[in-house]
Order: structure tokens, then C-alpha cells, then sequence
């Protein structure tokens, strides 16, 4: 080597390594935490989350799970930071924080749409089979602004919002002593909803779940119930991270 005395000999151990051509920048970055198995794909998934050590974000939209054993593969899609039944198209690239999760369902999403979990997304869960289920982590009826003065609500209202649930769109009927009471039904009946919590609560610090639900759309199951080789492949088809079970 120039510069050396002749004779001289670098020991190989400390020669810097060749990069492997075949991992991915984002190894280590992104992993492949846990897998379900199931024979329905609507309950078959895989379970992505971002090193929390990472300095920036990570994006997963355009990345790729591929059976390294059958060949099947999907792309991992966009989805909706913040959900609405009104929202049109695909949403936008996922992108997860450090220690941030995905749920890569392989069927379809019970409400159409793939999204980030956010303060008020339990209310998704009424008449519909998540899987896993959505946290129920929506403030209570109760706990929400309520009328001021001299629109305040009556007491027996009030006492009727303490019964109510999280998450859950009331009942279209009250309470027989409530049924003379305006003022009470338009609020049990306009302001307890998933875009009525959105509104009250969406620059609230911590609105933003550190999960997403991000579904394939597929009709058949993705993966093997055994000898099973799950590889998540960048963009450039390298390898990020793999599962074998």
C-alpha cells in the first residue's frame, strides 16, 4: 500500500467490510416485530414499527412484504392521517416517527379506508370488526365542551351524558323525561360523533396515536401457516428486515 514500508501487511480484520448489495439502508431502521396467522385475511397481519433510536421519520408507502418462499408480495400502501367517511382517493405516504407502529392487514379495511389511530378513531369500532380491535380512547359524552350559559344544559341531560359510553354514537331514542327536551337532543344528537370529536380535540397535544391500520385490499391470505420466510424489501428490492417461523 502506498505510504507503507515495504513488507508492511494491514491485517484483513481491520480492512473496512464491503456493503452487502442486498441489504437495504433501512436495515435496522425498521423491523418486523410480530406476525398473525390466519386462514381470513381480514385477520391475518404484520406488524411493522420503527426503531425508536431512529433521528427521522421513516416511510413505508412504496415498501414491499414478499414471501421469500411462495413469491407472493404486496406493496405497502397509502393511507389517511386523519380518517373521514368523506375522505376520496388513497390518502397520503406513511411515514412513521421513531417507535412508531404499522398493522399491515392483508384483507380489507372494515370502514374502507387505511388511517392512523387518533384520539377519536374508537368510534370507528361501533358495528364494525376490527381486527385488532381499535383502543377506545375517545373523551366521554360527559367530558366534552358543553353548552355555556344561558344555553346551559339541564340537569337531567347532563345525568344522561354520564351514562353514555366512549366512542359510541348515542341511541336515536332518550329517555322518555328527555323526550320534551330540546335543547338536550340537539346535543345528544349533533355534537357525540367521530367529527364532532375530531373538531373538539384535534390540536390536542398527543391527538396523534403512534399506530396505523394500513390494509392490502386482498381476497386471500399472504402468508403460510408454516415455513414461512416474511421479507420486507425497499423500493429497490434490498432487504430491510425478515421473519421466519
Amino acid at each position: 500500500m502506498q505510504g507503507l514500508p515495504r513488507g508492511y501487511i494491514i491485517s484483513e480484520t481491520i480492512l473496512p467490510q464491503p456493503l452487502d448489495p442486498n441489504i437495504s439502508f433501512l436495515r435496522g431502521r425498521l423491523q418486523i416485530v410480530s406476525v398473525r396467522k390466519n386462514t381470513r385475511p381480514s385477520q391475518e397481519y404484520v406488524v411493522l414499527q420503527a426503531s425508536p433510536k431512529n433521528k427521522y421519520d421513516v416511510a413505508i408507502t412504496g415498501l414491499t412484504l414478499k414471501s421469500k418462499v411462495t413469491f407472493l408480495g404486496e406493496e405497502i400502501p397509502k393511507a389517511w392521517k386523519l380518517p373521514f367517511p368523506a375522505n376520496e382517493g388513497s390518502g397520503e405516504i406513511v411515514t412513521l416517527r421513531p417507535g412508531e407502529k404499522a398493522y399491515i392487514i392483508s384483507g380489507h379495511s372494515p370502514n374502507g379506508q387505511s388511517f392512523q389511530l387518533n384520539k377519536c378513531t374508537g368510534y370507528f369500532e361501533q358495528g364494525m370488526n376490527f381486527v385488532p380491535s381499535l383502543p377506545l380512547r375517545c373523551p366521554r359524552p360527559v367530558d366534552d365542551p358543553l353548552p355555556l350559559p344561558p344555553n346551559t344544559l339541564s340537569d337531567a341531560c347532563y345525568d344522561y351524558l354520564k351514562t353514555l359510553g366512549r366512542c359510541k354514537v348515542p341511541p336515536s331514542s332518550v329517555p322518555t323525561k328527555l323526550r320534551a327536551d330540546g335543547s338536550c337532543q340537539a346535543h345528544i344528537f349533533s355534537k357525540i360523533s367521530y367529527n364532532q370529536c375530531v373538531t373538539y380535540y384535534k390540536n390536542d397535544r398527543g391527538f396523534f396515536q403512534g399506530e396505523w391500520r394500513i390494509y392490502l385490499g386482498r381476497n386471500t391470505r399472504l402468508w403460510k401457516d408454516k415455513r414461512e420466510i416474511i421479507e420486507l424489501l425497499d423500493e429497490n428490492g434490498r432487504t430491510i428486515d425478515r421473519k421466519s417461523f
